[in-house]
């Protein structure tokens, strides 16, 4: 049915208001902040820029980001850094993963250092978003996993190594030098010496952790290597892959090693609450723990040292933690604006306060040079052991499959620790094998 020939003049007249109103509204766009932070412009949109952690926001080291993520925005008002926690490692792992085939990524991710293999094609060059001075500021030991071809992708945030921690006072009643046995013979002998069943008192203890961490580290301190150099080859089908699982298993038999396999809940947990209290003289943990450690330690009254994770053939330790990545997909005034913050994250105040808050590594030279750093390693000289180890870090394999490989090691070396009658050498022979079928599967 026709309109009216008033009904008509009508809506024009409506459109009329309509579209001047429009041209009357400026628009707003988002726009990238200056390096020196300034932006004055309160009408223009922030930058957001959402990026994904490992750690839990409302506590401990997550909080420690939000904290620092605010501080940031306030000193750059153009920028809207948020930071969401993803359930660990894995869970960001995961959520990124999912977030590629949605085509919906954040801007920076907090990745564990071996996953750069797998996500290194997303991931942005750094040194167009960073200074060369903030790269190059970076400890030598720690950016050994933030290349790939060549080209930094990856910027150090928390990292650990693995760590002895020792309790000095059962040292001392069992009348041994309070002084770290520093190969992995040495701490058999010293096992023997420290345990007393009859307290119920173990020499040692540790675990392989979820992604065969511990095994990995003792692995390169036997003088293996997990895969050759290009990640097509497994390469610990032999002694150096089985040797510690073999020891393991002896001390466990003779009564002088913690088993933490077969317990509910986390091995971590449990070997360290038995630390505390007074039952196991030495475990090998994450130099992440060191600021927990030493706090809880002098809670429970006794006094501990850290020292070397011991060794077979040479000095060699894995690292670990994680780094931080920008994506690729992201816009670039998101890249510009992540990258000052990653800048913001390796300046030494706040280097520093993560350091002696969390126990993980200091990531920057300058840090090392700072008052505050040479007062607290003059107070804590324990904390030096953590940063000196780095002179023999190795970087975790670089196998994009990896992630899966650990998890089929893991399964085989859980099971020689749960049934020690178990043949060491079939149990890595067995690990092998899979691992390098995951390999062949997923070129």
């Amino acid at each position: 049915m026709k309109r009216s020939l008033k009904n008509t003049v009508f809506i024009l007249f409506c459109l009329v208001i309509i579209f001047v109103a429009g041209c009357g509204k400026s628009k707003e766009s988002p726009t990238n902040n200056n390096a020196g932070g300034q932006s004055t412009a309160s009408s223009q949109e922030k930058v957001v820029v959402d990026m994904w952690s490992i750690f839990d926001v409302s506590n401990g080291n997550g909080k420690a980001l939000v904290d620092a993520a605010g501080k940031f925005n306030e000193l750059h008002p153009g920028v809207e850094v948020t930071i969401f926690g993803q359930g660990g490692y894995d869970g960001v792992a995961e959520k990124l993963e999912a977030s590629l085939v949605a085509k919906n990524t954040p801007v920076i991710a907090q990745i564990e250092e071996s996953f750069l293999s797998r996500y290194h094609p997303v991931a942005a060059d750094l040194s167009k978003y960073m200074s060369q001075a903030t790269i190059d500021n970076y400890i030598d030991g720690l950016t050994r996993s933030s290349y790939a071809d060549g080209v930094f992708k990856a910027a150090p945030m928390n990292r650990s190594t693995p760590i002895m921690y020792i309790n000095a006072d059962l040292f001392k009643a069992a009348g041994i030098p309070v002084e770290a046995p520093k190969t992995w013979d040495q701490l058999h002998e010293y096992a023997k010496k420290l345990s007393d069943p009859a307290k119920g008192i173990y020499g040692f203890s540790s675990h392989w952790d979820s992604d065969a961490w511990f095994w990995e580290s003792a692995v390169y301190s036997y003088g293996g290597e997990v895969v050759s150099e290009d990640g097509s080859k497994v390469l610990f089908d032999n002694d150096k892959g089985w040797g510690i699982v073999e020891l393991w298993q002896s001390m466990v038999k003779e009564n002088v090693m913690f088993n933490a396999y077969g317990a509910q809940g986390s091995q971590s947990d449990l070997i360290k609450k038995k630390f505390f209290e007074g039952k196991i003289a030495m475990i090998m943990d994450s130099v992440g723990s060191l600021g927990p450690v030493f706090k809880e330690a002098e809670a429970s009254g006794f006094e501990v040292q850290a020292a070397y994770q011991p060794f077979k053939e040479k000095n060699s330790v894995v690292t670990g933690g994680a780094n931080m990545i920008i994506l690729d997909s992201a816009t670039e005034e998101q890249k510009k604006a992540a990258g000052q913050f990653l800048e913001y994250l390796a300046n030494d105040e706040f280097v520093m306060s993560f350091f002696q808050n969390s126990g993980y590594l200091p990531i920057t030279k300058s840090s090392l040079e700072t008052d505050e750093m040479k007062k607290l390693l003059a107070e804590k000289p324990q904390y030096k052991v953590a940063i000196d180890q780095l002179e023999y870090a190795h970087k975790r394999p670089w196998q994009k499959n990896w992630r899966a490989m650990y998890t089929s090691i893991v399964e085989n070396l859980q099971l020689a620790m749960m049934d020690t009658t178990q043949d060491p050498q079939q149990i890595i022979h067995k690990a092998a094998e899979q691992s390098q079928a995951i390999i062949n599967e997923n070129k």
